[in-house]
């Protein structure tokens, strides 16, 4: 913008470009990104796998189910502590799509037996193919990859950095450790975090005596890790499914040269 814009003109000219951001990168990257895995999918017979919640995979499987009229099955596979694929769960059988969910410890059972394609939701996209996703991701990843199942990442071209990371631990986020320490399975609300206290039937909101962890920071020699994330190698990936088509990962890094050339690999670590 130049400095002689008046405040009102300037506002004008910032709103209509964050409202295009949000019109192109976004709301048309979730309906292209749709079209373009679902073609991916059989008329029939499919059992697709997913992990936690993603928006844009929730809703490829909703136009496959609904517009396309496909007919398959989806495994929703969860795990502690945010037990997100609940979320998924009344999302998809709420619109008629035959739904199996499951825990991350009986993935391997599943993966040799049915699973026929895997979709992955992604937080960020690394310049070498990485996929930064929610914590336990690279393991359905890798365990999908050892099976010859394919796997496809859904990800906006907007979650596309210019970083390489090489490992889960660098550039993490904590969560907060009592979320570990809870063994109570029943979340509290929607936001999918939890406070501290479960719901009993007394309604007193204590913890129960039984609780294994309810004295973790009395324990000198013990921590908890919540980690939220994990880093998918792109060796695992069968494909990046982005609003401009389906892409190798080794080819992540030609398009965000092409996206944004003046930034493209400046600040690599």
């Amino acid at each position: 913008l130049e400095r002689e814009l008046e405040w009102n003109h300037a506002r004008e000219i910032l709103l209509e470009s964050m409202e295009a951001y949000v019109t192109e990168r976004i709301e048309y990257a979730g309906k292209a990104i749709s079209r373009h895995a679902g073609s991916k999918i059989q008329e029939k017979g499919d059992v697709i796998l997913v992990f936690g919640k993603s928006e844009v995979i929730n809703r490829l499987l909703l136009d496959a189910a609904l517009v396309d009229k496909k007919t398959f099955r989806v495994i929703v596979v969860d795990s502690r502590p945010l037990l997100e694929g609940r979320d998924t769960l009344e999302i998809l059988s709420r619109a008629g799509i035959s739904c199996t969910y499951v825990l991350l410890n009986a993935l391997s059972y599943l993966m040799m037996r049915e699973v026929t394609k895997v979709f992955l939701g992604a937080s960020a996209l690394m310049s070498n193919g990485s996929v930064l996703s929610r914590v336990g991701t690279a393991c359905v990843a890798l365990l999908a990859n050892s099976n010859h199942i394919p796997v496809l990442v859904g990800c906006e071209t907007y979650k596309i950095c210019n970083r390489v990371q090489l490992e889960s631990i660098t550039g993490n986020e904590l969560g907060d450790a009592e979320e570990v320490a809870c063994t109570d399975c029943a979340r509290l609300g929607p936001s999918n975090r939890w406070n501290g206290t479960v719901e009993r039937g007394d309604s007193s909101g204590e913890k129960s005596e039984g609780e294994v962890l309810a004295d973790w920071k009395d324990q000198p020699n013990l921590k908890l890790l919540n980690l939220m994330y994990d880093l998918t190698p792109s060796d695992f990936v069968t494909g990046i499914v982005t609003e401009v088509g389906i892409l190798p990962p080794s080819s992540v890094a030609v398009l965000l040269r092409e996206m944004s050339p003046e930034s493209a690999f400046k600040g690599t670590s």
